[in-house]
């Protein structure tokens, strides 16, 4: 982008007010992401009423455009004028800059500055996890927090585990950990927060799965929120905080020889663009060049000879919905590659599921967040699978919602898991 850098200590409002105008010209010219998120269609539908002058887009129709915008960054991949061309257009990271501007003019409304302390909720939701969980199920709760908070009555909510990703792995490694070869791979896994806390599923399989594959897995202590919750207010200062943590307690491992492996798309795309863009030093670049997506860490290990194939189950048809975070890492369908193995029929929807973060949560949002996730459930009926699956566990809990299905939306690793017949 011109004149300012998301990462600036100082970002100059004028300089962010010009450069908006030109790119905002540039979207209207190319059209290409049309109908991708709501951010483009509310751009493209004023710029129609002001017949295509971006000088006549007044200062609400820019918010707008930015609190419609959810970092899904699907826009960054599909866009033509993407650096290094000249244009140097960075749909997505105007938009968080726009957030920054606006949450260092006024501080934003509490529920935002709540919902994105996913490490704090989870500690206080896991500690009194079965009154929360009904708190959360109960309507008239609801209502109550719909009303006060501005959390949307229907919104589906992750459900808090007594049992944290974190304890499970000390209570396992207590009671002895299987043995491994000494010249097999290294891990150093970075759960998240939302393994951590709710999906602990999640975190246990890709444990079982990569030591089924002789490797060593690590559990790095000090680890927090990779910090993408950040976003949704433009707390930059708060997401670095977050890196320098992270990257002080993965930093000694991957010097070590260990990889860092992240089983949710969001995270690992932190670790991997995010950090070093937001940082720029030579320890964010070392992480982000040594950290993999579980399934294409795994698809790794099966280029090299070195992937347990035995699989005892054989998985039936698959409608696997491919989270937008992990298709902006460019790394290809590793997840769909890896279920093939097992014997799986998979057929990819390439869709937003539209819960993204917090945006989805909230009351102003909570339609048209459904109203996304109502194509992915139409193809999803289309394919008439006996499973689904996303790598990306509010993606899961969102096509769960918005389809009622029966059988709860599934991590990969989770296939893998079954079809090993851990």
């Amino acid at each position: 982008m011109k004149g300012f850098d998301l990462a600036d200590d100082r970002i100059d409002r004028a300089a962010v007010e010009k450069d908006t105008l030109r790119i905002f010209d540039i979207c209207d010219g190319c059209r290409r992401c049309i109908n991708l998120c709501p951010s483009f269609n509310t751009l493209l539908d004023r710029l129609d009423a002001v017949d295509s002058d971006v000088h006549k887009l007044t200062a609400v129709d820019t918010r707008r455009i930015v609190d419609e915008c959810y970092y899904c960054k699907l826009c960054f991949n599909h866009c033509p004028y993407t650096p290094p061309h000249q244009f140097d257009l960075d749909f997505p990271r105007l938009m968080a800059t726009w957030k920054r501007l606006y949450a260092e003019e006024r501080t934003p409304p509490l529920r935002d500055r709540l919902l994105i302390r996913t490490d704090l909720i989870g500690r206080v939701g896991t500690l009194f996890a079965p009154v929360v969980n009904w708190l959360n199920r109960n309507s008239s709760i609801r209502r109550v927090m719909q009303v006060v908070l501005g959390i949307h009555l229907d919104r589906k909510l992750l459900s808090f585990q007594s049992e944290t990703f974190a304890r499970w792995w000390a209570r396992s490694r207590a009671t002895g950990a299987p043995s491994r070869s000494a010249s097999g791979p290294k891990v150093a896994l970075f759960p998240t927060c939302t393994v951590n806390y709710h999906c602990t599923e999640i975190g246990r399989a890709t444990v079982q799965v990569l030591e089924r594959n002789g490797a060593e897995v690590i559990v790095p202590e000090g680890q927090q929120c990779c910090g993408m919750p950040y976003f949704d207010t433009g707390d930059v200062p708060a997401i670095r905080r977050n890196a320098q943590a992270n990257l002080k307690v993965l930093e000694p491992w991957v010097r070590r020889g260990y990889d860092v492996i992240a089983p949710v798309p969001s995270c690992s795309l932190m670790l991997k663009r995010e950090y070093p863009d937001l940082l720029k030093t030579d320890i964010a670049r070392m992480v982000s060049t040594h950290t993999f997506d579980v399934c294409e860490y795994l698809m790794n290990l099966k280029r090299q000879g070195k992937l347990d194939v035995d699989f005892e189950r054989r998985p039936l048809k698959i409608a696997y919905q491919i989270p937008c975070h992990l298709r902006d890492q460019n790394i290809g369908f590793k997840s769909k590659e890896l279920m093939e193995l097992t014997g799986a029929t998979v057929e990819v929807i390439e869709r937003c599921a539209g819960h993204d973060g917090t945006w989805g949560v909230k009351a102003e949002f909570f339609d048209m967040s459904m109203k996304i996730a109502r194509k992915v459930v139409s193809q999803v009926k289309e394919a008439q699978p006996d499973l689904i699956v996303s790598d990306c566990p509010l993606a899961a809990l969102q096509i769960d919602q918005a389809s009622q299905a029966i059988r709860p939306t599934l991590h990969p690793i989770q296939i893998v898991k079954q079809a090993y017949g851990l």
